[in-house]
């Protein structure tokens, strides 16, 4: 059970070095990363290439959108286009709350990752409000929306991994959203009317007055995304031509598309600054993926389920595991395999109702998403909020989200 008081000592230790002396992400984590695999009796050879691992991993699934989905942000807005596109959606839509919303629910599965829809949606957003706190809450709003669509919904990665794990729904895996989907538009409407209520109305002498450009002006703005989306249809719809729908392949297409439409000077300075502002975020990332995979590689999953086991209900056993497994190492795929593959050897956990199984290991995702959480230290650099306001905004009405949808799958288990 050492591995457990070293996982609390860990957290605090994080918590302090972030709050109190204000280290870097990277720093922190890579550096509580070492002190953890000591702590819970890692052999010392074998910690660092956990560390090593981990980072290589996150790195493999979102360097490239990272810097893509910055690099087009910083093209947007140093050929000053990013105003053509917030004047295009003022137009359309006189409720950005509800935009930004709506926007994360639905790109985030596409996509197949909340954090992807997050950075490419977060340039438009910063500038539909003037206001900061205005802004702030926007982008807070598209984040939590989109973990809301990415942790429910098939075929995202999360209930994908909990499906073929357990091998449930053979053949039928869509039957799941017949339940997932209800639920997870309850959540966000609920999320969404709560920042209603919380939020200011913002006065019309707030927002300045944007002209919308030219065709030609509004062409370069959009085209990016345009390219992005076109990939995406081509890939998904024609056989044999797949390769154009993966994310780092459209990403990299729309980035080139947008340094096409500027000069070179702006492409320079871009480029300059966006990378600067990539490689920040990118080892942000990369240390809570090496925190998660060194908790991972111990015997931390093993402590933690043979300490439940046997003094929690069955019907609890799965939500329970599933938030400590996302508290401990911060990637919601890797909580939903890790918990599928414990509960696999559990035979009274598949007895409960499949639709309510999969429904509680995605509400246990959604808990504690903390500082080993990679798109908890997005948000922070993102949003410039302080440490305490992150767990305000994103890790509390994620943890409600987990609570409601835990009820909705008891609700399941005691009627189907």
């Amino acid at each position: 059970m050492e591995t457990l008081i070293a996982f609390a000592i860990a957290l605090v230790v994080i918590t302090v070095a972030s709050i109190r002396y204000r280290l870097p992400p990277f720093l922190t984590l890579i550096g509580t990363s070492i002190l953890f695999g000591l702590l819970a009796g890692m052999p010392a050879e074998a910690i660092l290439p956990a560390i090593t691992n981990g980072a290589g991993r996150i790195f493999s699934i979102l360097g490239i959108v990272i810097f893509c989905g910055i690099g087009i942000a910083q093209v947007l807005r140093e050929s000053g286009l990013i105003a053509d596109i917030v004047a295009s959606i003022r137009g359309l839509v006189r409720r950005p709350l509800a935009t930004a919303g709506a926007a994360g629910y639905l790109l985030s599965v596409p996509l197949m990752c909340g954090i992807t829809s997050f950075i490419i949606l977060a340039p438009i957003l910063t500038h539909l409000r003037t206001d900061r706190h205005a802004s702030r809450t926007l982008l807070y709003c598209a984040g939590v929306a989109g973990i809301i669509s990415y942790v429910l919904l098939y075929p995202t990665p999360v209930v994908y991994s909990i499906v073929t794990t357990l091998d449930l729904f053979p053949g039928r895996p869509w039957e799941i959203d017949l339940i997932a989907l209800p639920v997870s538009l309850l959540l966000l409407i609920g999320f969404l009317l709560a920042l209603h209520i919380r939020t200011p109305r913002a006065t019309p002498l707030a927002e300045p007055t944007l002209e919308i450009g030219s065709a030609g002006e509004m062409f370069r703005a959009w085209l990016p995304f345009i390219v992005i989306l076109l990939m995406f249809v081509v890939g998904s719809l024609v056989p044999g031509l797949n390769i154009l729908a993966d994310i780092n392949l459209a990403l990299l297409a729309g980035l080139f598309a947008a340094l096409a439409t500027v000069p070179g000077e702006v492409q320079q300075k871009a480029l300059a600054r966006g990378t600067r502002n990539a490689g920040i975020i990118i080892f942000d990332l990369v240390g809570a993926g090496a925190f998660g995979s060194v908790i991972a590689a111990s015997a931390f999953p093993a402590d933690m389920a043979t300490l439940i086991q046997g003094i929690l209900p069955i019907t609890l056993l799965p939500f329970v595991i599933a938030a400590l497994m996302q508290a401990a190492q911060g990637s919601r795929v890797v909580t939903a395999a890790v918990t599928s593959t414990i509960l696999a050897t559990i035979p009274a956990a598949l007895t409960i109702n499949p639709l309510a199984l999969v429904l509680m290991i995605s509400a246990g995702a959604f808990m504690f998403s903390y500082v080993s959480d990679p798109f908890f230290w997005v948000l922070k650099r993102m949003t410039g909020d302080e440490f305490s306001g992150v767990i305000r905004n994103y890790t509390l009405p994620l943890s409600v989200a987990g609570l409601v949808t835990f009820a909705a799958a008891l609700v399941v288990e005691a009627v189907l």
